[in-house]
């Protein structure tokens, strides 16, 4: 069979799997591998929970700020160029976050991880979309990254608890450097340069306004962590957040060619999709911190404990990530993200208000339903998406998972230390992932189980279609 057929793997595009796993297993463990570490660093840095706090959530809130962004730039540039810039960027800010004297040095180099992640993520969606012909080839080629991704999200927390006990906190960043240094020799080799012939424009505007409207709302957000902040400016903050995005909306409506295509949230299911997949990775994420951060703090788990303790969540997200694809033989879309609004909703009760055996079946739901949706959720804004739109759908996709975890983690968290702090200026560690956890935790149940309920009766009324595309002054790949 030759390197053109449509129906078998050639060895150039095996090499380009390989490449792409691999990558993609890094960035799964930087999103929880870091949560165990935080007990240990914040010591070394006396880093309090606030701070803390930052390093967690601005490494996806980050890319996911930079991701559309990222994705116009590589079909403009180059995808091989934009995707090799976003190794170099993130092993250098691994470097520079194991070498950290202090907090707020290695909350920039999580910003610079979660910048590289984001180069990463466009330029493997687009690379996929122009290099693996056909739509089964396409799938396979999705599959194995999400599989990467999904399998270092559960393997992180072990991970990490096992470089802490046997090595330092900070071998938590130097393991990555040798292995994207690895990936960017592979990617030399193995991946060949393409650009989109008619790319949207990189519009420096939207740009702005889109950092702008997710910063301010990250801001508000935080404003009651901190005692030192009052009300009306974090209600100021939210306020900013929806002018800016009011504006990028109406900009992108103007534009020949949009920067992002807003029309694409016309389709009833593209858009709850969207919101349920950013939903639910915002109170996966944020439960694994907050538990991950109770186990050491409170309940005196070593890292390595912490992470064997938290394994049924992140393994069961694993095991709903190939069981959805598997379950959408028998049923529809909406019905099986209906199921897992069902499954996640249930879970997070349990964790929230239960211990012992209650707690583990709590995170083994949790976890299963999450990765139900997130599988079955991410083939839903893909496959709704026109052909000519699949660089914007992916765009929407990728940034609805890392907001979505950036703004959970920020809210649970900021709940946390609330919660615990009851008014006074500060609270210790051990009143914030104790009873400022427990609140945080049930609260957050509550309103997700809410949101189950309203967005399944969303879902299960609509229909699945593409939605119109715009009219532009030209068409072109993307």
């Amino acid at each position: 069979m030759t390197e053109r057929s449509p129906h078998r793997l050639n060895p150039h595009l095996y090499g380009i799997l390989a490449l792409f796993g691999t990558v993609m297993l890094i960035g799964g463990t930087d999103m929880t591998k870091v949560a165990v570490a935080l007990p240990a660093l914040s010591g070394d840095l006396n880093v309090d929970s606030v701070q803390s706090l930052w390093v967690a959530d601005i490494y996806p809130l980050a890319a996911g700020v930079v991701l559309v962004p990222s994705a116009v730039a590589a079909d403009r540039f180059g995808r091989k160029r934009g995707y090799l810039l976003g190794v170099l960027i993130a092993a250098i800010s691994a470097a520079a976050a194991a070498l950290a004297p202090t907090a707020e040095v290695l909350i920039a180099a999580r910003v610079g991880q979660g910048v590289g992640a984001a180069l990463l993520i466009a330029g493997t969606v687009a690379i996929i979309r122009v290099t693996f012909p056909g739509l089964r080839l396409r799938a396979v080629a999705y599959g194995v990254w999400t599989a990467g991704f999904s399998a270092g999200s559960a393997l992180g927390p072990l991970l990490g608890g096992g470089i802490v006990e046997l090595a330092h906190w900070r071998w938590v960043f130097w393991i990555n450097v040798p292995v994207l240094l690895i990936c960017f020799i592979g990617a030399l080799v193995v991946l060949r340069e393409s650009r989109n012939p008619d790319p949207p424009s990189l519009d420096a505007l939207s740009a702005v306004l889109s950092a702008i409207a997710v910063g301010a709302l990250v801001a508000g957000l935080k404003g009651p962590s901190r005692a030192d902040i009052a009300p009306w400016l974090s209600l100021a903050a939210i306020a900013i957040a929806a002018v800016a995005a009011v504006l990028f909306v109406v900009r992108q409506l103007r534009l020949p060619r949009p920067f992002l295509d807003v029309g694409l949230f016309t389709n009833g299911l593209l858009a709850s999709a969207a919101a349920v997949i950013a939903v639910t990775n915002g109170a996966f994420n944020g439960t694994l911190y907050l538990l991950m951060q109770r186990y050491q703090v409170v309940d005196g788990l070593s890292a390595v404990q912490a992470g064997i303790a938290l394994l049924p969540l992140a393994a069961a997200s694993a095991v709903g990530g190939l069981l959805g694809p598997a379950l959408q033989r028998r049923s529809t879309q909406q019905h099986i993200i209906a199921g897992g609004l069902a499954l996640t909703a249930a879970g997070f009760v349990l964790v929230a208000t239960a211990r012992g055996g209650g707690e583990l079946a709590g995170m083994t739901l949790l976890g299963l339903g999450a990765g139900i949706i997130m599988a079955i959720g991410a083939n839903a804004v893909m496959s709704t998406a026109p052909e000519n739109r699949a660089a914007d759908a992916g765009a929407v996709q990728e940034s609805a998972f890392a907001l979505g975890a950036g703004t959970g983690v920020a809210a649970l968290g900021v709940l946390a230390i609330h919660s615990g702090a009851r008014g006074a200026p500060g609270a210790s560690a051990s009143a914030v992932y104790g009873p400022g956890a427990e609140t945080a935790l049930v609260i957050g149940a509550l309103a997700y189980a809410s949101f189950a309920v309203a967005a399944s009766v969303v879902i299960l009324g609509t229909r699945t279609g593409t939605p119109p595309v715009r009219a532009t002054q030209s068409t072109g790949e993307r």
